[in-house]
């Protein structure tokens, strides 16, 4: 059975005999798990030693098999350290990750030389089906945490995981139950299993979900995996099916893209779609996500909506796109936050209103120093010191209807999932608002690759503040954005405000040119940084 190649190195010392599979068992079980920056080095530690002078074969699975629980529980936790941060990472994050990533194939490459080394042991033999199981398990680990951390896989990854699962078939393994104790669902799993929850994965659009939500699809993958099916693509409608080529590094394709030679394979996922309508039945009636093996801590309504959003890839096929992308060129500039966004949308700086100005002593000064120079029936104005609000370039990789593929090359601003931005195209001559829909980093390049939604309607940049008895009338606006109605698209006009700012049937003053009370009404979109929402005018007020 072939592994991939790859190393991980460490300075930890194992002060006891590595010869003897007890003696490795008790360093494994005498870990502080609750330390992870010191128990996962120390695992690494002895997998890489294990690697270079291995036990024997049924020893050395032994050990594995008592070395994947603690490995996964401080994987999951260092993991926390970079999984929901933005792109690019920083140094220490990366090397977090690259240390995660590393264990994680380790453990692969140590159940792949137990079938090496145990060609010839009949203890070995008898458990080869569980050793096909945890290589194809732990390649997909691999994947896996390239699409937590918002990477694109190495060259070769994918071919691993179809590598591992082809051995197991040609073997008559891979539909074999073994006993998994990580498989929170059913205590058991085969390698097609484990095999398919990855192309499940895979299909969910991976780098356009939030940390948690990516948590439940890896979850829910596994629990769905059994009414998947990896099979000979004989007779198959390819017009709407997906399938795998074993031989190509890349994940899930419509099958009608990928060619008719021997190592394509179709990937049916029809089983799965009685079980979803049965599972969004019983969360409408009101039935708990846990008690339905969804997960803990999980609200009934974000599961119900990500079922949804899973149904059409998962149980659909390959339904085309409902808006089709094309390539484009070209660099848009791009700006973040709120005090820039506004800047560049209004094209001009943010000044409080009049009514609720505050002068310091310099302004004062100036105003008396140049009283019989101002026009007495004018607002007074005193412009605030000019702030420097930079662009960025990105190129324009392709685009839709709905928004555009970005990718920058050369150093920025980090960059969040589902984070509001500004950007003007480069055939644009006002600048738009966007959400962060979808992105990843190319480890080769160095090169973020961003997806983003662009709101519908030319954004106008307005002031907002709270109001009520408790609030004081030179109480300070803050920046906020108004999109307009756009009867023909059937939108509603909307209020994009700092995330945090709503409330149901909140009362807050809007300034645009005039005072205007308006009441918040549903919220449409919630992001990293802002909340997109509807509102009701309540009143007008003179300026």
């Amino acid at each position: 059975m072939s592994s991939p190649s790859g190393h991980s190195s460490n300075n930890i010392s194992l002060d006891f005999d590595k010869s003897d599979a007890n003696a490795c068992i008790a360093f494994i079980s005498g870990l502080p798990l609750t330390n992870a920056r010191l128990a996962q080095p120390s695992l690494a530690a002895l997998l890489t030693a294990l690697e270079a002078t291995p036990l024997q074969g049924a020893a050395y699975l032994d050990v594995l098999e008592a070395a994947r629980v603690p490995v996964h529980f401080v994987q999951d936790d260092l993991a926390l350290r970079y999984a929901a941060k933005p792109l690019p990472p920083t140094a220490s994050e990366e090397e977090t990750f690259l240390q995660v990533l590393q264990l994680w194939q380790a453990m692969e490459r140590a159940y792949a030389k137990v079938a090496t080394l145990g060609a010839e042991d009949p203890l070995v033999q008898l458990r080869m089906a569980l050793i096909c199981q945890r290589c194809v398990y732990y390649a997909g680990r691999v994947l896996i945490e390239y699409l937590r951390a918002r990477r694109e896989p190495a060259p070769g990854a994918w071919l691993d995981l179809h590598g591992y699962y082809d051995t197991a078939d040609e073997w008559h393994l891979a539909d074999e139950l073994v006993q998994d104790p990580l498989n929170e669902t059913q205590g058991k799993a085969s390698a097609s299993e484990a095999y398919a929850a990855v192309l499940l994965i895979d299909l969910s659009n991976p780098y356009s979900r939030g940390s948690r939500e990516f948590g439940w699809i890896v979850r829910w993958a596994e629990r769905f995996a059994p009414f998947a099916k990896v099979e000979l693509n004989v007779g198959v409608d390819t017009a709407r099916a997906f399938g795998v080529d074993l031989m190509q590094d890349q994940g899930v394709r419509p099958l009608d893209i990928l060619t008719t030679r021997s190592t394509v394979r179709h990937f049916d996922t029809a089983r799965l779609n009685p079980d979803m309508h049965q599972l969004l039945a019983q969360l409408r009636e009101n039935v708990s996500p846990a008690s339905l093996g969804l997960g803990a801590n999980l609200e009934r309504e974000p599961a119900a909506r990500l079922l949804v959003q899973l149904y059409r890839p998962w149980c659909l096929h390959a339904v085309p796109r409902r808006f089709q992308r094309r390539d484009t060129t070209g660099v848009a500039q791009l700006c973040l936050g709120f005090e820039a966004m506004h800047y560049h949308v209004n094209g001009d700086e943010f000044l409080q209103p009049e009514h609720v100005r505050i002068y310091s002593r310099g302004d004062m000064d100036r105003i008396w120093t140049f009283r019989d120079q101002l026009d007495p029936t004018q607002p007074l104005k005193i412009r605030e010191s000019q702030i420097n609000y930079p662009l960025e370039e990105w190129a324009m990789a392709d685009q839709s209807v709905s928004g555009f593929r970005l990718q920058r090359r050369t150093a920025g601003e980090r960059i969040e999932h589902s984070q509001l931005i500004a950007l003007k195209p480069n055939d644009g001559g006002q600048f738009l608002l966007a959400q962060v829909s979808w992105y990843l980093m190319r480890n080769a390049s160095i090169e973020i690759n961003i997806g983003v939604y662009v709101l519908p309607g030319v954004p106008q940049g307005v002031a907002i503040r709270a109001t009520g008895p408790m609030v004081s009338p030179s109480e300070q606006y803050i920046r906020a954005f108004l999109l307009p109605d756009l009867p023909a698209l059937k939108e509603q006009g909307s209020l994009l405000l700092p995330r945090g700012w709503y409330q149901p049937k909140r009362i807050i003053e809007v300034f645009t040119d005039r005072q205007i009370t308006v009441e918040l009404g549903d919220l449409l979109t919630q992001g990293a940084d802002f909340e997109r929402v509807s509102y009701r005018p309540m009143t007008t007020a003179a300026r």
